[in-house]
């Protein structure tokens, strides 16, 4: 019996020693630094992707706030136009009326402009020399509301002409009021300052101690006009800032740029504090793995070193070498463990890497849902704005008007109804797209629903519908209104982004084990690029969402995706712009035992 001397750390020094060191360094040292490095990398790039993403949002949610506000300006032109022309009639505005008072809130002050003078209505200090462009009067004529600075840039005021067909004639000229237009809780993101530009670098509104030097800014705006990001430095310290420009030339004149700027160290808080503990963190495992690891080699070397002194003396003849490991292991067992030992050596490196997979997936998912609910929040809320600023300007005006214009009363109501029942649409579209119940399926007749869908279109649209069947048609297993709601908003759809006169062709046939149902259009087709992004909330594709959106909430196709997998199925889209474009629904066909399993249906025909 041979016994093992105790080497201690010169055992590593071996040929098999120095083997099971670089074994460890490049097997499990290196690979667990080199996906530390990788973690750390990826996570803290997320992360400040992210910050700029809020801060993107945030700037892009006060310019269409600001856009939401210099809404008002039509109604107000013509409120204005009435408040002077009692002003002019009278000879002095007297007490504030109904129709002041709101106006009041909004504006500082009012004033007439005409070849012989300026008259002021209500309040305001002078306005000063104000001189209007040629292009800002042809803008006048055609009647909408120009918005230019007075005498510095921070005080806006709405020009309005008496009469658009001579504007310099006589010209309204209403100062805008900053509280009302600036409103720092509306613009200003949840730890960020906000500058307010316009088309001429000139500082509207900011909540800097000190507004920064903006050539940085302008320097960024001239390679990216629309949106983009910047690094500047405010008040000696440095700052990320994310610009967003409110397009708002055609309507009112104004260009503005909406800048959400924080402290770059702040906006580093989170992935610093990350890195810190995450290096700790890493550093301190790594630590113990080596110490650990060479630990356990040194332990597990001296056996293996005696069991290859011992071979040697085998391979000389001599079987009767015995050694005496003095150690808790039994490696008189290792021939015969040896194959077990290899099996499970590969499944605990393969449940390791499953293991990091899952959390990587999780970790990408749990990212991409912050990412998504971000959007889905601006989204709603940008929707929701739209109706909601419809129904407050209407609602606002009635209460403004006495009973001597009932005309005036009717319009605005209709124009608050009508805001109403967007919002109301809006709103049953969020909770169809959010609901979660289980359906009670049933076996149900496509045909019939898809007729009772054509049934519910309007008269001329419906016209334009022809239906297409190849005989008997089984059934789904479906919920029957759910499933006309989809063909509905199907054939809606095509309606609405076709010529009132094109045709919308829909098929309904059996292939294979399922039911397809297309519905095809000849309107403008669907750019390949936006083929992915159509099913998405909110997404139109081919339209400035901001200036040129569809009538709809943009929740439609979002909808019938929706439906359609819970049934079972799937939808598929073909469309190139200037072709049309083609939905196709499939569904798996019921499978029912009885004879009523298939209904015989219309002969193949055209349904217009």
């Amino acid at each position: 019996m041979e016994r093992t001397e105790n080497r201690g750390l010169g055992i590593l020094t071996t040929r098999l020693g120095r083997r099971f060191v670089l074994m460890f360094l490049g097997c499990a040292f290196v690979p667990l630094v080199m996906f530390a490095w990788l973690s750390l990398s990826h996570v803290s790039a997320e992360l400040e992707r992210l910050d700029e993403r809020m801060l993107h949002d945030g700037a892009k949610t006060a310019g269409m706030g600001i856009a939401a506000k210099l809404s008002q300006l039509g109604g107000d032109v013509e409120l204005l136009r009435e408040i002077a022309r009692r002003f002019e009639s009278a000879g002095a505005l007297g007490s504030p009326g109904a129709l002041q008072d709101p106006l009041r809130r909004r504006y500082k002050a009012a004033w007439i402009l005409n070849e012989s003078g300026g008259r002021a209505m209500w309040g305001g200090e002078p306005i000063g020399k104000t001189v209007l462009t040629a292009k800002d009067l042809l803008h006048l004529e055609s009647g909408k509301a120009l918005v230019r600075s007075l005498d510095r840039p921070d005080r806006l005021a709405a020009f309005a002409a008496m009469q658009p067909e001579a504007p310099a004639a006589s010209m309204l000229v209403a100062e805008l009021n900053p509280r009302w237009l600036w409103d720092p809780e509306d613009l200003r993101s949840q730890g960020a300052d906000v500058a307010i530009f316009d088309g001429d670098r000139h500082a509207l509104f900011h909540t800097f101690p000190s507004l920064p030097d903006s050539a940085l800014l302008f320097a960024a705006v001239q390679k990216q006009p629309a949106s983009g990001a910047v690094e500047w430095v405010a008040g000696g310290i440095p700052h990320v800032a994310r610009y967003w420009r409110a397009f708002l030339l055609p309507q009112y004149g104004l260009d503005v740029l909406v800048v959400q700027s924080r402290p770059r160290a702040e906006t580093l808080a989170a992935v610093n504090g990350f890195s810190r503990w995450f290096l700790l963190v890493a550093v301190s495992a790594l630590l113990f793995v080596l110490v650990t690891s060479l630990v356990q080699i040194r332990r597990t070397l001296g056996p293996i070193v005696a069991l290859g002194a011992a071979t040697q003396r085998v391979a000389l003849g001599d079987f009767s070498a015995q050694v005496s490991i003095r150690s808790r292991d039994e490696f008189g067992d290792l021939g015969r463990a040896w194959n077990h030992m290899i099996h499970q050596l590969a499944e605990n490196v393969r449940r390791r890497e499953l293991t990091e997979r899952e959390l990587v997936d999780s970790r990408d998912a749990a990212l991409a849902a912050v990412v998504a609910k971000a959007e889905f929040v601006t989204n709603v809320s940008h929707e929701f704005r739209t109706p909601m600023a419809e129904i407050l300007g209407a609602t606002e005006i009635l209460l403004s008007l006495d009973d001597t214009d009932p005309a005036a009363r009717m319009e605005f109501a209709s124009i608050a109804h009508a805001g109403a029942e967007r919002l109301s649409r809006l709103v049953d579209d969020v909770l169809e797209l959010g609901a979660g119940a289980n359906w009670d399926l049933q076996p149900t007749d496509v045909v019939a629903t898809i007729q009772d869908a054509i049934s519910d279109l309007a008269k001329a649209t419906a016209q334009r519908v022809s239906l297409h069947t190849d005989g008997d048609a089984p059934r789904v297993l479906a919920v029957a209104h759910r499933l006309t709601d989809t063909w509905l908003r199907l054939l809606d759809n095509a309606a609405k982004f076709s010529d009132p006169t094109a045709s919308i062709d829909v098929r309904a046939e059996v292939r294979g084990d399922a039911v397809v149902v297309e519905v095809e259009d000849h309107g403008a087709g669907i750019s390949r690029l936006d083929l992915e992004r159509i099913f998405e909330p909110f997404h139109q594709s081919g339209r400035d969402q901001l200036i040129d959106k569809a009538s709809g909430t943009g929740l439609g196709l979002s909808i019938v995706r929706n439906t359609v997998q819970r049934l079972g199925g799937r939808v598929e889209v073909d469309s190139e712009l200037g072709n049309g474009a083609t939905f196709r629904v499939i569904l798996p066909i019921a499978k029912i035992a009885n004879e009523e399993a298939r209904v015989p249906q219309l002969q193949p025909a055209a349904i217009n």
